[in-house]
């Protein structure tokens, strides 16, 4: 039986963006380690977890809880993560409307088999997060791109309105946004919603880096306006704000409606995520308080300064990022007429530092602006001592 063609391109390498299995990301990797230098590529978050996280989840597997749990998830978690959207987010949603999944990509997984068919269109935004990007191409279903325009990662509302179609089945946005750290503002957020409104349509919104926001900026919940909460669906996950990126501990929040249908199809895709590690992540979520959270964003305030000025330094000028943990720096300046691919190797080769292509969140075809694909993504979430070793190969570049 021949393969479907989905699976072919995958095989030929023609997409290649999943993060342990993407060949662009492997090559930055391999050749990082043969000149012993700092790979910044990828987004591993290698950064201490709390210990009351491990602490509890040592203590479920010595109690005992290594069975399977609800297919929505322990409710434990559930009920936490309820009471920090309140607290946090401004939504209200009962226990009953979290479903715990294997990461926000189980979560994206779980929403894409519910609502997805080959032949049907999904409205997002480009520079795309490759994850998302390569499950809907594996589903068959078309991406209808909105370009994120430089220098502040802008977006035209009468393309967003032009993106949308009759086989639209819902809206994709990830808040804060990777790969450029776009936040987006309370304003473009009430027009995507009423977008999504007017025509009936989901927004489905990946909010995983919701705690890392500079500059005074506040992380809003699409389904914390007005009118959004029925028409919004919300992923997120603790890998990131606890540095355990190998849990796999994810949610989603979904409308009522809709809810006992995504618990149903996670229990076939999934049966559960890990039991004890749901339970090691509810005391995260229920005893670490503003401190913590405080602490996270001024750790990250402070790493993003360090690499950002290197980058300056070295002749890369770049937007600030307004959220997530990454830079992405422009390449064109220092090396006009040259790939971003080609600026990767070279900066491997001659000062050691790896980072992430404009390819790879862009796929074969760019829109818009040619100069779009003269980037390169460069990830702060690692310790300080690698991030200070980073900086100065840079600035010794």
């Amino acid at each position: 039986m021949p393969l479907p063609d989905i699976l072919c391109e995958v095989m030929q390498n023609k997409l290649v963006h999943r993060h342990f299995a993407s060949p662009m990301l492997r090559q930055v990797g391999f050749q990082v380690a043969r000149v012993k230098g700092v790979n910044l590529a990828q987004g591993l978050c290698i950064m201490p977890v709390p210990q009351c996280v491990i602490e509890a989840a040592r203590g479920a597997i010595a109690d005992g809880k290594n069975l399977y749990a609800a297919a929505q998830g322990v409710e434990e978690l559930r009920t936490a993560i309820a009471g920090r959207l309140a607290s946090f987010n401004r939504m209200k949603a009962s226990s009953e409307q979290v479903l715990i999944t294997p990461g926000s990509t189980g979560a994206f997984e779980v929403i894409c088999e519910a609502f997805l068919r080959p032949g049907d269109e999904v409205v997002s935004f480009i520079p795309f997060y490759p994850y998302h990007r390569n499950t809907l191409a594996r589903r068959g279903v078309t991406v209808r791109y909105v370009q994120l325009h430089r220098p502040d990662w802008s977006f035209s509302r009468d393309e967003l309105l032009a993106a949308c179609s009759a086989r639209t089945k819902f809206v994709l946005i990830t808040n804060p946004h990777n790969p450029t750290g776009k936040v987006f503002s309370e304003d473009e957020l009430q027009f995507i919603g009423q977008v999504c409104t007017e025509r009936d349509l989901f927004c489905v919104t990946d909010e995983v880096y919701e705690y890392m926001t500079y500059d005074g900026r506040k992380h809003i919940s699409l389904a914390a306006l007005p009118n959004m909460a029925e028409h919004t669906i919300t992923m997120s996950s603790y890998s990131k704000t606890f540095a355990i990126t190998g849990w796999r501990i994810g949610y989603l929040v979904s409308p009522p409606a809709v809810a006992d249908t995504l618990k149903t199809i996670a229990d076939q895709m999934f049966v559960c995520p890990p039991t004890p590690l749901q339970h090691g992540v509810a005391a995260g979520v229920r005893e670490l308080g503003p401190q913590y959270y405080s602490d996270l964003l001024e750790s990250y305030e402070k790493k993003r300064a360090l690499l950002s000025n290197a980058l300056l330094e070295s002749g890369f000028p770049h937007h600030p990022p307004d959220g997530a943990y990454y830079i992405v720096a422009h390449t064109s300046e220092r090396f006009p007429g040259i790939s971003s691919e080609e600026v990767v190797q070279r900066m491997i080769d001659e000062c050691g530092v790896g980072a992430v292509p404009a390819s790879d969140f862009l796929g074969p075809q760019v829109l818009g602006d040619p100069e779009a694909s003269t980037f390169m993504r460069f990830s702060c979430a690692v310790p300080d001592e690698m991030l200070a070793d980073a900086a100065s190969r840079l600035r010794s570049w």
